[in-house]
């Protein structure tokens, strides 16, 4: 008996498009590289034409009937497509859930240095968990922390909103906001010393403080702007000796 031969399967191709020899319908619908429509002609003459012109067939439109292609430049289409979406994608930002930890005995002062990194978070827009953690006998004294989270929230409402409310896990106490909406922009941020002045005109010296010009009288008369007079030459010492 025959060895029986493996069975292959036409795995789909990388390409998102069918291009020349791969499209199999008998006739196409036809646009120019220019973007002109040429009309319904048969396949094989739509090859031939982008041949000629040096561009590849790329079914366009597959759905149609019938369907519709288009003379391109392959090679260069995928390129361009490629690179649209590598910079779609920079743009997009990708949110983050980012974590502030702190005490119920917290310093105010650090308090306030922590809701200031997490209204920071939620401008980026990122989101923010705080998270209290409680230790020993302070587990029994949920409501400072409560307390603490109502101060939190109040003072993130005009940049934030909650998402999940104060929930227990474990030792810790929880909330979960997100960026509003709508919310006020980041501030720049200031310059850094010793950072370069911006080019630009410098400002002219006003009249008052400049000099006067050669030959003109000076503010105490003509004679403060005369020159002073060359001394004398001193005589030989020995001379007088």
């Amino acid at each position: 008996m025959p060895p029986r031969l493996p069975f292959k399967r036409d795995l789909p191709s990388r390409d998102e498009h069918r291009i020349n020899d791969r499209i199999r319908v008998p006739r196409v619908k036809v646009v120019d590289e220019n973007g002109a429509m040429l009309g319904d002609m048969p396949t094989l003459e739509a090859l031939r034409m982008a041949k000629d012109r040096g561009y590849d067939l790329v079914e366009v439109a597959s759905d149609a009937r019938p369907p519709v292609c288009k003379f391109l430049d392959y090679g260069k289409y995928k390129y361009e497509q490629k690179k649209k979406q590598k910079k779609s994608k920079s743009k997009q930002h990708v949110q983050q859930v980012k974590e502030v930890r702190m005490r119920p005995l917290t310093d105010e002062h650090d308090v306030a240095t922590k809701v200031k990194k997490a209204r920071e978070i939620l401008e980026h827009g990122d989101k923010i968990l705080i998270t209290i953690f409680f230790r020993g006998r302070e587990q029994a004294h949920k409501e400072i922390g409560r307390e603490l989270m109502g101060k939190i929230k109040k003072d993130l409402d005009d940049v934030g909103k909650l998402e999940h409310d104060i929930t227990m896990q474990g030792p810790r106490m929880q909330i979960t906001m997100l960026p509003k909406p709508g919310g006020p922009k980041p501030k720049p941020k200031p310059p850094t010393a010793g950072a370069p002045v911006p080019a630009g005109p410098m400002p002219s010296a006003s009249p008052a403080a400049a000099a006067p010009p050669a030959g003109s009288a000076g503010p105490n008369g003509p004679e403060a702007a005369a020159p002073a007079p060359t001394p004398a030459p001193q005589g030989d010492s020995s001379a007088k000796a």
